[in-house]
Protein backbone atom coordinates (compact mmCIF):
# COMPACT_ATOMS: atom_id res chain seq x y z
CA UNK A 1 0.00 0.00 0.00
CA UNK A 2 1.40 3.33 -0.62
CA UNK A 3 1.51 6.42 1.26
CA UNK A 4 -0.61 9.26 -0.07
CA UNK A 5 0.71 13.22 -0.26
CA UNK A 6 -2.44 15.30 0.67
CA UNK A 7 -2.10 19.07 -0.55
CA UNK A 8 -4.30 21.36 0.87
CA UNK A 9 -4.66 24.77 -1.33
CA UNK A 10 -1.99 27.20 -0.05
CA UNK A 11 -0.45 24.62 2.01
CA UNK A 12 2.90 22.48 1.49
CA UNK A 13 2.71 19.14 0.61
CA UNK A 14 3.14 16.97 3.92
CA UNK A 15 4.05 13.89 4.66
CA UNK A 16 3.53 11.51 7.08
CA UNK A 17 5.31 11.81 10.25
CA UNK A 18 7.04 14.59 9.17
CA UNK A 19 5.47 16.66 11.68
CA UNK A 20 7.79 14.66 14.53
CA UNK A 21 11.10 16.14 11.83
CA UNK A 22 9.89 19.60 12.58
CA UNK A 23 9.21 19.70 16.42
CA UNK A 24 11.45 22.30 17.73
CA UNK A 25 14.46 21.74 19.92
CA UNK A 26 14.11 22.06 23.29
CA UNK A 27 16.56 24.56 24.31
CA UNK A 28 16.86 28.90 23.32
CA UNK A 29 19.58 28.65 20.76
CA UNK A 30 19.91 25.23 18.71
CA UNK A 31 23.65 24.40 18.14
CA UNK A 32 24.37 24.46 14.09
CA UNK A 33 26.83 21.37 13.23
CA UNK A 34 28.50 21.25 10.46
CA UNK A 35 29.60 18.25 8.73
CA UNK A 36 31.01 17.93 5.30
CA UNK A 37 27.57 17.42 3.21
CA UNK A 38 26.22 20.47 5.09
CA UNK A 39 24.81 20.98 9.19
CA UNK A 40 21.89 20.25 11.59
CA UNK A 41 20.23 22.05 14.31
CA UNK A 42 20.88 20.15 17.71
CA UNK A 43 20.35 21.06 20.54
CA UNK A 44 22.78 22.88 22.45
CA UNK A 45 22.34 21.33 25.81
CA UNK A 46 25.78 20.53 26.98
CA UNK A 47 26.28 17.35 24.71
CA UNK A 48 30.02 16.39 23.95
CA UNK A 49 30.66 16.15 20.43
CA UNK A 50 32.88 12.65 20.30
CA UNK A 51 32.34 11.90 16.36
CA UNK A 52 34.88 10.66 14.16
CA UNK A 53 35.90 11.12 10.37
CA UNK A 54 37.49 8.23 9.10
CA UNK A 55 39.21 8.42 5.87
CA UNK A 56 40.79 5.16 4.05
CA UNK A 57 41.83 4.06 0.49
CA UNK A 58 39.10 2.13 -0.73
CA UNK A 59 41.71 -0.86 -0.68
CA UNK A 60 42.88 -0.35 2.40
CA UNK A 61 46.79 0.66 1.79
CA UNK A 62 48.49 3.24 2.90
CA UNK A 63 47.66 5.66 5.70
CA UNK A 64 44.55 6.32 6.83
CA UNK A 65 43.42 9.12 8.82
CA UNK A 66 40.82 9.42 11.31
CA UNK A 67 39.82 12.87 12.76
CA UNK A 68 38.00 12.65 16.16
CA UNK A 69 36.75 14.98 18.96
CA UNK A 70 36.46 15.29 22.16
CA UNK A 71 36.72 17.66 25.22
CA UNK A 72 38.45 18.24 28.24
CA UNK A 73 37.40 17.28 32.08
CA UNK A 74 36.54 20.66 33.88
CA UNK A 75 40.43 21.56 35.19
CA UNK A 76 42.12 19.13 32.70
CA UNK A 77 45.37 20.18 31.06
CA UNK A 78 46.00 19.08 27.47
CA UNK A 79 49.32 17.22 28.65
CA UNK A 80 46.66 15.50 31.15
CA UNK A 81 44.11 14.43 28.38
CA UNK A 82 46.73 13.06 26.42
CA UNK A 83 47.99 10.68 29.30
CA UNK A 84 44.47 9.70 30.00
CA UNK A 85 43.83 8.57 26.47
CA UNK A 86 46.91 7.23 25.99
CA UNK A 87 45.71 4.92 29.29
CA UNK A 88 42.63 4.03 27.70
CA UNK A 89 44.69 2.66 24.60
CA UNK A 90 47.06 0.85 26.57
CA UNK A 91 43.74 -1.32 27.54
CA UNK A 92 42.39 -1.73 24.04
CA UNK A 93 45.79 -2.99 22.71
CA UNK A 94 48.95 -5.11 23.25
CA UNK A 95 52.32 -4.12 22.74
CA UNK A 96 51.76 -0.82 22.90
CA UNK A 97 54.89 1.24 22.45
CA UNK A 98 55.27 4.88 22.45
CA UNK A 99 57.98 6.14 20.25
CA UNK A 100 57.73 9.89 20.94
CA UNK A 101 55.35 12.36 22.36
CA UNK A 102 56.38 16.04 21.60
CA UNK A 103 55.19 19.91 21.88
CA UNK A 104 54.12 20.91 17.94
CA UNK A 105 52.18 23.87 16.01
CA UNK A 106 49.36 22.63 13.83
CA UNK A 107 48.03 24.95 11.54
CA UNK A 108 49.84 27.92 9.66
CA UNK A 109 52.79 29.56 11.66
CA UNK A 110 51.17 32.51 12.30
CA UNK A 111 47.94 31.23 13.84
CA UNK A 112 49.75 27.79 14.87
CA UNK A 113 47.64 25.73 17.57
CA UNK A 114 49.84 24.31 20.47
CA UNK A 115 49.46 20.25 19.88
CA UNK A 116 51.01 17.70 21.38
CA UNK A 117 52.19 14.88 18.59
CA UNK A 118 52.62 11.09 19.92
CA UNK A 119 54.40 8.14 17.71
CA UNK A 120 53.15 4.96 18.56
CA UNK A 121 53.35 1.45 17.36
CA UNK A 122 51.13 -1.31 18.73
CA UNK A 123 49.31 -5.17 17.81
CA UNK A 124 45.06 -4.76 17.72
CA UNK A 125 43.14 -7.41 16.13
CA UNK A 126 46.54 -9.27 15.50
CA UNK A 127 47.45 -6.75 13.69
CA UNK A 128 50.67 -4.11 13.75
CA UNK A 129 49.56 -1.12 13.27
CA UNK A 130 52.20 2.22 13.42
CA UNK A 131 50.27 5.74 14.42
CA UNK A 132 51.07 9.55 14.30
CA UNK A 133 48.25 11.57 16.23
CA UNK A 134 48.25 15.38 17.20
CA UNK A 135 46.01 16.10 20.06
CA UNK A 136 45.27 19.70 19.90
CA UNK A 137 42.88 22.12 22.25
CA UNK A 138 40.20 24.21 19.54
CA UNK A 139 40.52 27.92 20.01
CA UNK A 140 37.09 27.90 22.35
CA UNK A 141 38.91 26.20 24.87
CA UNK A 142 37.88 22.78 26.32
CA UNK A 143 37.06 21.13 22.75
CA UNK A 144 40.08 18.79 22.03
CA UNK A 145 40.79 17.73 18.18
CA UNK A 146 42.50 14.28 17.56
CA UNK A 147 44.19 13.94 14.27
CA UNK A 148 45.11 10.27 13.61
CA UNK A 149 47.24 8.80 10.91
CA UNK A 150 47.13 5.18 10.89
CA UNK A 151 49.09 2.41 8.81
CA UNK A 152 50.06 -1.58 9.08
CA UNK A 153 53.49 -0.38 7.45
CA UNK A 154 56.44 2.10 9.37
CA UNK A 155 56.18 5.63 8.28
CA UNK A 156 58.74 6.74 5.80
CA UNK A 157 59.65 10.06 4.32
CA UNK A 158 56.44 10.29 1.98
CA UNK A 159 54.44 9.19 4.68
CA UNK A 160 55.73 11.70 7.10
CA UNK A 161 55.93 14.67 4.64
CA UNK A 162 52.33 14.44 3.81
CA UNK A 163 51.49 13.67 7.90
CA UNK A 164 53.24 17.28 8.51
CA UNK A 165 51.88 19.16 5.51
CA UNK A 166 48.46 17.46 6.78
CA UNK A 167 49.19 19.45 10.19
CA UNK A 168 50.21 22.34 8.65
CA UNK A 169 46.78 22.73 6.69
CA UNK A 170 44.58 22.86 9.42
CA UNK A 171 42.22 25.70 9.80
CA UNK A 172 40.30 26.24 12.90
CA UNK A 173 36.31 27.87 11.42
CA UNK A 174 35.54 30.97 12.27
Amino acid sequence: MGTAVVRLQGTPPRLPGLHRLRAPLNCRTPMRYHIQEGHFDLPDDGRIDRSMNVLAMPDGSGVTFIVSRDALRAHETLAQFVERQMNDLKRQVSQLQETSRNPIGVGPAMRSLAAIEIATRFRQNGQALHQRQAAFQLPDGRAVLILTASSPEPFGESELALWQRTLASFQPRD
